[in-house]
């Protein structure tokens, strides 16, 4: 028997589309991609794109909740953030509805205020970490922009933002770090997370790239996956300094989240699982929905 299709999500990052067919109780009954990001999109698009990707969902009259970029300033229609601590009723509260599409909702991102400034802000990432199962002292989102995140309660707390993935594609192309394919040499990567782990200043962490491939310790060929070490060790470091985080999910694409899981072993931080991204995604949706009824 074919269940029946309560709500469509949409998760709406700036480089892809996802969008679910869901069922009571938030199943996933079927999904759909497409590369037009909301990156690339000017805010009379949306509509029209959403409409080509999922034209024979959206006909059955079904309510549409969006996370991610759509929300963003400049795309779609902007849905302010939500003040950090938040939980599902408070993303819920800040939801916007796009006049060219008002069986869409738009949900807002998180943002942390400390002494009345902004701080630090998250879109989408929201979404996932309170689609999450309990039981987790830490969530770590490692991606272009690296979120570490506290939840109590199933509430986001407080996070902070690291911008490694950005680094790490800018420095890349850099001539100090042409060499080798990034995700081939475990031996640099992980000569590159204990480097990064001691803690002092990156530029000179970094610069140990060049000079452990003229010394001969770093092959020219693993120079990229020794400057990712770095910067996910410099990462790591930073976030647990001030002692054991507990336990922690890792919340972002498979290779990358090993990566991260092999970064923080040798760190030390053992009690790691790795979860799945989109199955947060989906259900962080649902529960959305459900805070909205």
């Amino acid at each position: 028997m074919t269940r029946a299709t309560a709500l469509i999500g949409v998760d709406w990052g700036s480089s892809n589309l996802r969008v679910f067919r869901m069922g009571e109780g938030g199943a996933v009954l079927d999904r759909r991609a497409d590369g037009r990001g909301a990156s690339s999109l000017k805010p009379e698009q949306f509509a029209d794109v959403l409409t080509e990707v999922a034209a024979d969902w959206l006909a059955e009259d079904l309510p549409v909740l969006v996370c991610g970029m759509a929300g963003a300033r400049g795309r779609w229609l902007e849905a302010p953030y939500a003040p950090c601590p938040a939980g599902l009723a408070d993303i819920a509260a800040y939801a916007v509805r796009p006049i060219d599409a008002p069986e869409v909702r738009i949900l807002p991102g998180v943002a942390v205020w400390r002494e009345g400034c902004l701080d630090d802000v998250m879109r989408g990432e929201e979404t996932q970490l309170l689609g999450l199962d309990r039981g987790f002292d830490r969530v770590v989102a490692p991606g272009t922009h690296s979120k570490w995140a506290r939840l109590d309660g199933g509430r986001i707390i407080d996070f902070r933002t690291h911008m490694t993935g950005e680094l790490f594609a800018a420095l890349s192309r850099s001539p100090s770090f042409l060499g080798g394919e990034a995700g081939t040499d475990h031996e640099a990567f992980e000569a590159g997370v204990c480097a990064g782990l001691e803690d002092g200043p990156l530029g000179a962490s970094l610069f140990s790239a060049r000079v452990g491939m003229l010394a001969g310790r770093v092959p020219a060929t693993g120079l990229q996956d020794y400057l990712s070490g770095v910067l996910i060790g410099a990462e790591i470091a930073g976030e647990t300094r001030d002692g054991e985080p507990g336990r922690i999910a890792l919340l972002g694409a498979p290779g990358l989240a090993e990566r991260y899981r092999t970064a923080l072993a040798l760190a030390g931080v053992e009690e790691v699982i790795v979860t799945d991204v989109e199955a947060a995604t989906a259900a962080g949706l649902w529960r959305a929905w459900e805070a909205m009824r």
